[in-house]
């Protein structure tokens, strides 16, 4: 989602990665709530597709231990998988400032871990734009020479969440806008085009790997929360909730204003 990579992403598609506190479990010390799994949570809970697969509330399994999926209802169960590299998740943890939970209304801001220097960052969606679904079949054959840092090992633990026999939810934690938009424009067409130029071979291998489940795709566009199926190796929009309906993430969020 840069300029002048192809005519499929429009160069007035501006993103940001979500505010750690939304997308790093336990980022925020003393806030029992700091998991992104809470919110997605919410947000089966308020959509109407989720609800009509679920004929009942969906909850948290009372616990994991066995592979469970991370939300069960009475007609359905899905796993929720983070769409980001380690990479990127761990620069953001290390430069961020760090936040703790006092309670009664008291909040402590503290520095980052780490003040200078660099980290290099996978930035997942690029790494999977410039592949091919072969190339991810001859990563997984050498995943053992694979040194254990760094883009390759990044879209490998990628590849082997895809692989999960689970009926999935990938949320891809970003923020999307349109700048400078027309009447005559269509911004969900030109979000969807966007991603799925970026996602596609994704996509691919996901359906060979795991083709007899489902899989769902979410994101943050104009903040609304965009929920997608993926029907043939393209996205489907299928409904979108505004940020503001899952006050678990609002609530996150807020700790970086």
């Amino acid at each position: 989602m840069e300029k002048n990579l192809n005519p499929n992403i429009d160069p007035r598609i501006k993103f940001k990665l979500l505010p750690p506190a939304t997308i790093i479990k336990n980022f925020v010390d003393g806030e029992p709530d700091c998991n992104y799994e809470n919110y997605l949570l919410e947000l089966l809970n308020k959509s109407s597709h989720f609800k009509d697969k679920g004929q009942s509330p969906f909850s948290k399994p009372l616990n994991e231990n066995n592979g469970q999926c991370d939300a069960i209802s009475k007609s359905y169960e899905i796993d929720f998988k983070l769409l980001s590299s380690s990479t990127r998740l761990q620069a953001s943890h290390l430069f961020s400032m760090g936040i703790s939970n006092y309670g009664g209304g008291i909040i402590g801001i503290h520095e980052s871990k780490k003040k200078f220097g660099e980290v290099k960052a996978t930035q997942i969606h690029v790494a999977f734009r410039t592949r091919d679904i072969s190339e991810f079949t001859r990563l997984g054959e050498n995943f053992l020479n694979i040194r254990k840092y760094g883009i390759k090992r990044d879209i490998i633990k990628v590849l082997k969440m895809l692989e999960k026999q689970k009926n999935l939810l990938l949320f891809f934690p970003y923020s999307f806008e349109l700048i400078d938009i027309l009447e005559t424009d269509n911004s969900d067409d030109i979000i969807v085009s966007a991603l799925n130029y970026d996602f596609h071979s994704l996509f691919e291998y996901r359906s060979l790997k795991a083709k007899e489940f489902e899989t769902y795709f979410v994101t943050i566009f104009q903040d609304r929360f965009y929920i997608f199926s993926i029907l043939d190796d393209t996205l489907c929009l299928i409904e979108k909730l505004d940020c503001m309906s899952l006050p678990t993430f609002i609530k996150l969020k807020n700790y970086h204003l």
